[in-house]
């Protein structure tokens, strides 16, 4: 995963401005090229591509005008049409590294009827989507969610990459789900996971300065830095998440489906609405 060319996907909220705010400072601390984004929906009367781009113009100034500096490579576009679509599509024709996009907060009885731009962009994204909360501009302290898949282990070279590019410092996690019986066999590991230890290992061992990107390599099993918690995925994940303080969630995310009930769907799709941290997810 590199962090070369980032797409910035804003409005006119609080979520969309920290949205801006996080990807000029991803684009200062690699020397990216940042693309700023708005898109207007299509309305009667024309003139909607200039009105909105002057309006970015206006919005760019204001909100980064207190940085210290601006991302030498910075550049403004303006689309019409449908939020989840255009800022897909913008990103994979440009040839995009990272989509950066605000995320609102929804109680449960809003996500049963969910339908925002932000679910639609990572259900359709081939690029890498990083969606952060309204205020939180701080990505220090990255936790990877790993399934064990041999696809899911993608999600650990992305996590890592990720991290290396913020100078983060990073921790995995994987969950062992309940017994037949309901209870969590602590210290006994599937194979699925005895496995995923392995590759982890071969990941270390492959590249000796990844393991400088370790919060707490002593936290994990058997001398690994994965952690591993037993219950609930979701519950467990996020339980980690808020007891190690993640400014970052790190998640693999199959494309497709429609949008609609949350609880009812993927583990990521979860995740990336209830986690209470910005959410990278990575496209499987």
């Amino acid at each position: 995963m590199q962090l070369k060319r980032l797409v910035a996907a804003t409005d006119d909220s609080e979520e969309g401005r920290t949205a801006m705010r996080v990807a000029a400072l991803l684009a200062l601390q690699g020397g990216a090229e940042l693309t700023v984004l708005t898109v207007a929906e299509q309305v009667a009367g024309g003139g909607m591509w200039q009105k909105s781009l002057e309006h970015l113009r206006q919005v760019v100034s204001r909100e980064l005008g207190s940085l210290a500096e601006r991302p030498a490579a910075l550049n403004l576009a303006a689309s019409v049409g449908v939020p989840g679509i255009e800022i897909c599509r913008y990103a994979e024709t440009n040839g995009a590294d990272l989509i950066v996009i605000g995320r609102k907060p929804r109680s449960p009885t809003q996500r049963l009827l969910l339908g925002d731009t932000a679910d639609s962009v990572a259900r359709r994204s081939r690029v890498p989507c990083l969606f952060v909360l309204a205020g939180r501009t701080q990505l220090r302290r990255v936790c990877v969610a790993l399934d064990g898949t041999e696809r899911g282990l993608s999600v650990l070279l992305a996590a890592a990459d990720f991290t290396r590019a913020i100078g983060g410092r990073l921790r995995a996690i994987t969950v062992e789900p309940p017994q037949a019986d309901g209870k969590a066999a602590h210290g006994v590991l599937t194979s699925r996971t005895t496995r995923l230890v392995q590759a982890m290992d071969e990941f270390c061992r492959s590249d000796p300065e990844t393991m400088n990107l370790w919060e707490e390599p002593a936290a994990g099993v058997h001398g690994s830095p994965l952690v591993v918690r037993h219950g609930g995925i979701v519950e467990q994940i996020l339980r980690e998440v808020e007891s190690a303080k993640c400014d970052v969630l790190v998640v693999g995310y199959h494309r497709g489906g429609p949008a609609g009930v949350i609880e009812a769907g993927s583990v990521a799709r979860r995740l990336a609405h209830e986690a209470p941290c910005a959410v990278l997810t990575i496209p499987l």
